[in-house]
């Protein structure tokens, strides 16, 4: 079992866990055991077949009060809202009152014009270019979780952006502004509000009695559970979304209704364009599909299909599935930022598919050591490290990379599945493959400035589009940057390769002018590439 389920600290015989008959047998072997249930947990719901649904709980819904998680207890769903913004937009599209190739600004012309048309179907399929308008505004030093935000500020936020992370439909980027835009869109073709809308057309008809949209996180929720951040072993803290914004998120619902909606994909009860567009692959404007489709990943679990997404807001963690083959459904929903979802349903799920064996792969041999060393993506700065560790070549989040006799190569999970695969070019940098997406890796220096040079790039640098200024200052480990105005905020960003700083997952990268002196910087993570600041003078 992985760690990550081990911080589960539960005993499933106590008054904290319920379960609906002793059908959940086959659920409690997923789950590990150990001394005490006065911590978060998790509800879960399983249905395979036929048969009826199987509901599980353990763990608590409010620590002050002592109230227990039971299987009808509501949660957030985070991400795994999507596929419901996306089965509303996808119902207007059927009743033909808007298209998938329709220009996005056709509907929201505050969107501004970056020279590419961004059509509704970009939006749904994570391929429109758009920055996530979140992560911009942590770049600003105001990250989700610290800030009320609303749908206004969300296209305030969009109407500032002057470029793309790309040409829309030419890579794929996970961003939430694209699920808020089609809520957006929802409202202003259909003359509804989103929640009015959704409930008319999706949750009344499939008898999801105990759904709603977050779109007021002042209202009273019956039977809701506090989100929370785990500090350390038994300790924690509130951690709610205290934000008005919806259709990336912000669904309010219960395991038994998530269990509803996998159903009526499978039974008719959800219309046959709406249902087949909500699980066929997205194609890039090469033609190549990507991993996910609309409102929902496509994958492969040890050579079974998975049609999946997990969710992730504030201190609430969500995973919904169906592996449709196979008739079973998973919902998993979960009040603590600790809890993995995707671990624990497919720890769930491997005791529903019995027999299943890793996927054969033509990559069984050890590439050689001369791939070693540290690669920079050429599209948003993010760096690569291969490592010999064990007479195996490893990246820094612990995938090996194993080699075919074609010489391509792949990236192995533990488990033997592969995360993206890749060819080594004749300049040694190497083409890497997931989901139809493609990135290229050029080999980069290793990276050790002297004090001086790091003074040499202190100061202060400016965004218009988020807008922030940073104030840069050189420390011993590398660049301390404070968002002006947010003391508080402030990130250590450690030397990564030549002319490139880490912090987390946000890179920053060095502009330098022809005499060599750093005119900007440029800071990227995996929902915003290659933001620009300019260096202002002293």
């Amino acid at each position: 079992m992985k760690t990550l389920l081990l911080t589960f600290v539960l005993t499933l015989s106590m008054a904290a866990a319920s379960a609906e008959g002793s059908s959940s047998a086959k659920i409690d072997a997923a789950l590990p055991r150990a001394s005490t249930a006065d911590i978060p947990g998790c509800a879960i719901g399983v249905q395979s077949g036929d048969s009826a649904p199987i509901r599980h709980a353990f763990g608590m819904a409010d620590l002050e009060h002592a109230v227990p998680i039971r299987v009808d207890t509501v949660f957030e769903a985070g991400s795994v809202s999507k596929q419901f913004t996306a089965a509303a937009t996808l119902i207007l599209v059927s009743e033909g009152q808007l298209s998938l190739d329709d220009d996005v600004r056709k509907y929201i012309p505050e969107i501004p014009d970056y020279g590419h048309r961004i059509t509704v179907d970009e939006l749904l399929g994570h391929t429109s270019g758009l920055r996530d308008w979140g992560d911009i505004e942590a770049i600003a030093g105001w990250p989700r979780s610290e800030r009320i935000y609303d749908m206004a500020d969300v296209l305030h936020v969009v109407g500032r952006q002057r470029a793309l992370n790309f040409n829309p439909g030419t890579a794929w980027s996970y961003t939430n502004t694209g699920y808020n835009l089609l809520a957006i869109i929802v409202q202003r073709v259909s003359g509804s509000t989103f929640a009015d809308f959704t409930r008319d057309h999706l949750f009344v008809p499939l008898g999801m009695t105990h759904t709603q949209w977050r779109d007021d996180f002042r209202r009273v929720v019956r039977d809701r559970a506090i989100a929370y951040h785990r500090v350390s072993d038994g300790i924690y803290e509130q951690m709610m979304p205290f934000e008005n914004t919806y259709g990336h998120g912000g669904l309010l619902t219960t395991v038994g209704d998530l269990l509803i909606w996998n159903r009526a994909l499978d039974d008719g009860r959800v219309a046959a364009f709406v249902s087949r567009a909500l699980q066929t692959r997205t194609l890039l404007a090469d033609g190549h599909p990507t991993i996910y489709a609309r409102g929902i990943f496509e994958r492969s679990y040890h050579g079974v299909r998975e049609m999946s997404h997990d969710g992730s807001t504030a201190g609430y963690r969500a995973w919904l599935g169906r592996y449709p083959d196979q008739h079973l459904s998973i919902a998993i929903l979960c009040n603590a930022d600790n809890m993995h979802t995707s671990d624990l349903a497919h720890s769930v799920a491997d005791r529903y598919l019995p027999g299943m064996k890793s996927e054969s792969t033509p990559y069984t041999v050890t590439p050689p050591s001369t791939l070693a060393g540290i690669y920079e993506s050429e599209r948003d700065g993010s760096p690569l490290r291969l490592t010999l560790r064990d007479k195996r070549l490893q990246t820094d989040a612990g995938l090996t990379v194993m080699e075919a006799a074609d010489g391509t190569f792949a990236f192995e999970r533990e488990d033997g599945s592969i995360a993206k695969s890749g060819v080594e070019l004749s300049d040694g940098g190497s083409s890497h493959h997931s989901g139809g997406d493609g990135t290229v890796y050029v080999r980069a220096a290793l990276y050790a400035p002297t004090s001086a040079d790091l003074v040499r790039i202190s100061g202060r640098y400016h965004n218009d589009e988020v807008p922030v200024t940073y104030q840069i200052t050189a420390v011993a480990d590398g660049l301390n940057v404070i968002a002006e105005g947010r003391p508080g905020q402030s990130r250590l960003f450690v030397p990564a390769y030549s002319n490139a700083f880490i912090s987390d997952d946000m890179m920053l990268r060095l502009v330098r002018g022809p005499d060599g002196n750093v005119t900007g910087i440029r800071i990227s993570d995996d929902r915003v590439w290659n933001l620009p600041f300019d260096r202002l003078a002293n």
